[in-house]
């Protein structure tokens, strides 16, 4: 693994908020996002016992977490009060079985989930219009679900080219190549939608889909990322890909093109486009219909582009703008910007703090058209990240949302506490 240059302005900071970055070099080199699992284990490299350390030094190396979400609301879509909760329980690992200690090696790289909620409701269908949401039309913490067991990440990935590009192929998440920065990341950074991969503006396929994948750098700052993946396929039954790819190909496919400071900080100080585009024919259009049997009926195509911002301003803070325009029946919003900050090390070394406003323009083919949805929205949202010991963050987090488009409430207040343990 090549040791990090640093970026002068980031040479100050101390090696507990380059974790809660998630600043490492695997991402670097592999185009992936601060929550792929090679980056994930590489912040708890500071907690890891001795005997993970030596199986590390042997290109083997995994962890473990918990996480639970509990979202509460007094405005609810009939003015009432609602609330929702669920955890994920997550083991992830990858084993360097090419090139160990080259710059050109290859992994393979595992992430295996269980998602349960504690209520009729879980977090990821908190929004929407049932009587237990809130009427908004958007996600919060979309990764809390009562899916069950799952497969995020099962692939091979190859360093190119003296770690300067990266090809996965296999089964993984599009939200780690896409779109990605610092604060998109469900599991550290913000919960609502609205802050994460695609702003709200990009239509996005299971998190653990047949996809191929590949990025490299174009000289000392610019870089292109791009990927093709299985709009149908699902994480919670992964061999069904195969009959879903190769029989009833419906592809969502990206490109995006960028800049960065330096390869090591391509997630920080980094502005880039990513121009994405979804077949018509997927469970994930807002107009399509599942049959029982899995059969989807109906749903239309859809495409954008979005746009990224971001620069440390000082050592610690990250200010951001972010948005995207989309169109078809696949994204949630029409067109989205969020404008926001990350403030890193605030308090102590391992706690991070984000803050962000959004606005959108709700999706008029359908929820407009079919579903009476209001047309603009906005949402504020605050969090602080506080780690204690080696093994738990807690992070409580507020949203304020304006006119949340299926309520009958004029605005709505969302609090929220995230919790995760891990090793």
């Amino acid at each position: 693994m090549r040791e990090p240059v640093m970026h002068t302005k980031l040479s100050t900071l101390s090696l507990g908020i380059i974790a809660s970055l998630s600043i490492v070099p695997t991402y670097a080199a592999n185009f992936d996002s601060p929550d792929s699992v090679e980056s994930t284990i590489a912040q708890q490299k500071a907690q890891q016992l001795d005997w993970r350390e030596s199986l590390a030094t042997e290109g083997f190396t995994f962890g473990a977490d918990y996480f639970s979400l509990a979202l509460q609301s007094p405005d609810g879509k009939t003015g009432d009060s609602v609330d929702a909760s669920s955890s994920v329980a997550r083991v992830y690992g990858s084993w360097n079985l090419a090139g160990k200690g080259t710059k050109n090696s290859g992994s393979l790289v595992w992430k295996v989930e269980h998602r349960h909620s504690y209520t009729d409701t879980s977090p990821k269908q908190f929004s929407w219009l049932g009587r237990d949401q809130i009427g908004y039309a958007g996600m919060i913490g979309p990764a809390y679900s009562d899916q069950g067991f799952r497969v995020t990440d099962l692939n091979w990935k190859q360093k190119i080219n003296g770690g300067k590009g990266t090809i996965i192929f296999g089964w993984q998440d599009v939200t780690n190549y896409a779109d990605v920065y610092a604060l998109a990341s469900p599991w550290s950074g913000f919960t609502n939608l609205a802050f994460s991969t695609g702003a709200g503006a990009m239509g996005l396929p299971d998190d653990g889909v047949l996809a191929l994948s590949a990025g490299h750098m174009l000289g000392e700052n610019f870089y292109v990322v791009g990927g093709v993946a299985d709009a149908k396929g699902k994480s919670d039954d992964i061999f069904e890909g195969f009959d879903t790819l190769f029989n009833d190909t419906t592809l969502f496919t990206t490109l995006e093109l960028g800049w960065t400071a330096s390869q090591e900080q391509i997630f920080t100080d980094n502005f880039h486009v990513t121009l994405w585009h979804m077949d018509a024919g997927s469970r994930h259009s807002l107009s399509s219909t599942v049959l029982s049997d899995g059969t989807v009926v109906g749903g239309e195509s859809g495409q954008g582009v979005n746009f990224s911002w971001s620069q440390f301003v000082t050592p610690q803070v990250m200010p951001f703008v972010r948005g995207g325009i989309s169109e078809g029946d696949v994204a949630l919003y029409d067109k989205s910007l969020s404008v926001g900050f990350g403030y890193f090390g605030l308090g102590k070394p391992t706690n991070n703090l984000g803050f962000a406003v959004n606005w959108s323009e709700t999706n008029s083919d359908t929820l407009q058209t079919f579903l009476n949805a209001g047309k603009d929205q906005m949402a504020v949202e605050l969090y602080y990240n506080m780690q204690f010991g080696d093994h738990v963050q807690i992070t409580p987090d507020i949203q304020y949302i304006k006119d949340p488009a299926f309520s009958n409430e004029s605005s709505t207040w969302v609090f929220g506490v995230r919790a995760r343990v891990f090793i």
